[in-house]
């Protein structure tokens, strides 16, 4: 075998150059630029026009470049307007030859042209004798045209016609994507600033601190999928010095989710507490967001009333993951019973209410489903295994430290969190997440 280097033929070497320089181009203007003169060297005529009536009425067109070859040996463009930059200041133009070749989708050759009193090219072009009008598609419509004129009458030996066609596509077919990249580039920049504010307000909604309540320790961790996310925690001062927890999850995420969790902490920090307890609240929540006409979005949520003199906790889950007690022995026991169906799904929602308590060195352990329902990699046989909640439970148990005389203390809420996360990590083994991902823990202190 004889490998031949490229450098050996000067016009590909050039043509290498070229297209690896254009590749890096991010403006049609700019790439058109740097293909340009090779295009129109290799398709050469005594003078060019190129012309679009892209979104204009029927009948009308715009001249976006015209390049006369005996002006510039380098057919550089004797007008340095962008037409996409400046579209609007070009002058819209009907009628007249080009007028005539535009009511046309197909290529068309012209020879022995007499051109005089044009309505558009006026003068311009008198001394040209032939043309070749050559479509650029765009969605099967010929949006664009370029027109190479020749003095000569004979116009262009049929060889040249099929290759000027396909460059001046596929030059066409290049300048679409970049400008199709380009719009999509502005509009994923004005999407990614929307979800930026949507975000910047969610997290605004959130408790700005942890509340001081004594006898308890508390840590939060708050973790989005997207820049906006759906889920929710929050905590409320009762009036008998009952401290009130509330974790949500709003089914999907980004801003759809992001509102409806806005929703529901407007629901909530309407409502005026009565003494019901946190079935009550499920109810007053599922009653208002019903209202809303979620359509079809509905909303898990666990609500639980703590009282930090004695541990007493009372509670009512709509639909949620069960929540874990880390006993301070490391013993993790679930959270069952008084479960519905999520918020948002009935017109009536009949909540329940169950009791448990918290010891001294007991932590209550919060989560949405993005924790437990993280996923691993693909495996080889081509599955991706779940977080679980027997890993949850795992690392919770994993977190104590011995203290002296082989008991087991309670690790503290930040503790935890970061051992979850650390297990998180490891299994994911990313820091992207497809879910967001709530914890929210409440210990009562030992001492």
């Amino acid at each position: 075998m004889r490998r031949v280097g490229v450098e050996q033929n000067e016009e590909l070497a050039v043509l290498t150059r070229l297209l690896r320089d254009a590749s890096g181009k991010t403006e049609p203007a700019d790439m058109l630029a740097t293909l340009g003169p090779w295009f129109r060297r290799m398709n050469r005529s005594d003078f060019f026009i190129s012309v679009s009536k892209r979104n204009l009425p029927e009948g009308q067109y715009k001249i976006t470049r015209v390049i006369r070859a005996d002006d510039d040996p380098n057919f550089s463009q004797s007008s340095r307007i962008n037409p996409w930059r400046d579209w609007t200041k070009i002058p819209a133009q009907a009628g007249g030859l080009i007028g005539e070749i535009l009511e046309s989708d197909e290529p068309q050759v012209l020879l022995d042209l007499a051109i005089h009193d044009d309505p558009v090219l006026q003068v311009t072009i008198r001394d040209m004798r032939s043309l070749l009008a050559v479509p650029s598609y765009d969605n099967g419509r010929a949006l664009n045209w370029a027109l190479f004129f020749r003095r000569s009458p004979d116009g262009w030996p049929d060889f040249e016609l099929p290759r000027i066609m396909q460059d001046t596509n596929i030059l066409g077919l290049a300048t679409k994507s970049l400008v199709d990249r380009k719009r999509a580039d502005e509009a994923n920049a004005r999407l990614t600033q929307q979800l930026e504010q949507v975000a910047s307000i969610q997290r605004s909604l959130l408790p700005p601190r942890m509340p001081e309540v004594e006898g308890i320790e508390l840590a939060t961790s708050y973790l989005t999928s997207d820049q906006a996310g759906g889920d929710y925690y929050d905590f409320f001062p009762l009036p008998d010095g009952r401290m009130g927890i509330l974790i949500a999850d709003v089914a999907g995420h980004g801003p759809a989710a992001a509102t409806v969790m806005a929703m529901l902490r407007a629901i909530l920090h309407c409502y005026e507490p009565d003494g019901i307890g946190p079935a009550g609240i499920m109810n007053y929540a599922n009653e208002h967001l019903v209202a809303s006409g979620l359509g079809g979005t509905f909303v898990t949520a666990f609500f639980a009333f703590l009282d930090p003199r004695s541990g007493e906790l009372v509670y009512s889950s709509a639909g949620h993951n069960p929540p874990r007690i880390r006993r301070a022995s490391g013993d993790i026991e679930p959270l069952d019973g008084a479960g519905t169906v999520p918020l948002g799904v009935l017109d009536h929602l009949e909540a329940q209410t169950a009791t448990a308590r918290l010891d001294a060195g007991d932590t209550l352990v919060l989560y949405t489903d993005g924790i437990t329902e993280a996923f691993a990699p693909v495996d080889a046989a081509g599955r991706r295994e779940m977080f679980g909640l027997e890993r949850l439970d795992a690392c919770l148990n994993a977190a104590s430290a011995d203290k002296p005389g082989g008991q087991p203390a309670g690790a503290s809420p930040s503790a935890l969190i970061d051992a979850i996360h650390a297990a998180l990590l490891k299994h994911v083994g990313s820091m992207t997440r497809d879910d967001d991902q709530t914890l929210v823990l409440v210990r009562r202190r030992a001492d």
